[in-house]
């Protein structure tokens, strides 16, 4: 499925932003390796303000997604009645309310390339460190299958294509964070200093959702609530018959702003007075993001709904958004 236009150039934008803050940190980095060898084992403990840059790998944990909104039944449909006389007038169409009409459970781990990276300022003094950070963390892509739920979850069994069931699609996973966050260290004789920490602000989360759902032709068996086996001799319904391997389609680019926190742990090694090299991992958790979209296709027409004119729209929801992250963290005391 390809994206439109409009998503392809905004996830282009955000890709140059990622990538600038990745040029930026390398920049740093290159600027750090400059430093002399170690000759002192009191960058830890030494009081002032640092510059840290950090850059490794990330992984999302299972991400949890639902779409609400109307999806009445394939025969309350009245574009796929030729004659209007034969549109269902029953509580079943009429009286069809909103709710979730389907969810994904995106599984651990992304099809794709992720990262993470960051530039901190902090200050330190004695055991205790406050920085404020800029970290973009790029989760890369997934898919899952696109679930059923609601009033209909029994109904549509024998809707969906078995040879390409419903699915969902994420693209281009990428959450940037403004935090705060506060360190202890642990301080020893050795220039091996472990540390862990705390802290939180606020987040961008940027994604591209796809969701497709196709339905079995006449021959595959396509025999939704109301209609009838087309295996059988009776007389198939129009409306079956223009129901039949149509599909529903939806894209949508997601840039929305929610909080996170995350716990940090990690050793510092201390190079000399001024510069220390740390290993970093960063477990982090965000609030749930929503998005209202629209049906590019419904059943293969318009996206309105079954009474030929109201949009099909529907409030995508993601929660449990969660990732790990693992780095090599380079300070320099300035």
């Amino acid at each position: 499925m390809a994206l439109n236009g409009e998503i392809a150039t905004r996830l282009r934008w955000v890709w140059r932003v990622a990538t600038g803050v990745r040029l930026a940190t390398a920049a740093v980095l290159v600027a750090m390796s400059g430093f002399p060898a170690p000759v002192a084992a009191a960058a830890q403990g030494r009081d002032g303000f640092y510059l840290r840059g950090d850059l490794g790998d990330s992984d999302a944990l299972t991400l949890r997604g639902s779409l609400k909104g109307f999806d009445p039944p394939t025969r309350c449909d009245r574009l796929l009645h030729p004659d209007p006389a034969s549109v269902p007038r029953d509580p079943g169409c009429a009286g069809f309310g909103s709710g979730v009409f389907a969810t994904a459970r995106f599984d651990r781990g992304a099809e794709t390339m992720t990262s993470a990276t960051a530039l901190a300022l902090g200050y330190s003094r004695g055991r205790i460190r406050l920085e404020a950070e800029l970290s973009s963390t790029a989760l890369g892509g997934t898919s899952a299958p696109l679930v059923d739920a609601g009033r209909l979850a029994g109904e549509t069994a024998r809707e969906w294509s078995a040879v390409e069931p419903p699915s969902a699609r994420l693209s281009g996973l990428t959450v940037t964070d403004v935090f705060v966050n506060a360190h202890v260290d642990f301080d020893n004789a050795s220039r091996f200093t472990p540390f862990v920490g705390v802290g939180g602000g606020v987040s961008t989360v940027v994604l591209a959702f796809e969701a497709l759902r196709v339905r079995r032709t006449l021959a595959d068996g396509f025999a939704p609530a109301g209609g009838v086996d087309p295996a059988t001799d009776e007389v198939i319904p129009a409306w079956q018959t223009r129901a039949a391997g149509t599909a529903d389609h939806t894209s949508l680019l997601l840039a929305e702003p929610t909080l996170g926190t995350n716990l940090i742990g990690g050793v510092a090694w201390e190079a000399n007075e001024r510069f220390s090299i740390a290993l970093r991992a960063r477990y982090a958790r965000y609030r749930d993001v929503r998005k209202s979209g629209e049906w590019d296709l419904l059943r293969s027409h318009a996206p309105v709904l079954g009474d030929g004119g109201t949009p099909a729209t529907f409030e995508l929801t993601l929660g449990d958004i969660a990732f790990y992250s693992v780095t090599v963290s380079l300070a320099y005391g300035l």
